[in-house]
């Protein structure tokens, strides 16, 4: 099954594994990365604002929705 992620930024997927394999910083991509963030708000994860756990925060969901 193709996740929404995957499908929506499928351009991006070699990124977003560098990203998750901390091979490169997601956030280096401001665009990319708010429009993941949005999405995982709406999915209703939860971002409780400190900079660093939101990110591993993203980082875990991005390794659940592309590790197919």
């Amino acid at each position: 099954m193709t996740t929404y992620i995957v499908k929506k930024f499928g351009s991006q997927l070699d990124f977003l594994w560098e990203a998750v394999n901390g091979e490169s910083d997601l956030r280096t991509n401001q665009k990319l990365y708010k429009k993941i963030c949005k999405y995982y708000k709406e999915q209703g994860i939860t971002f409780p604002g400190d900079a660093h756990f939101d990110y591993d925060t993203v980082l875990d969901c991005l390794y659940e929705d592309i590790n197919l």
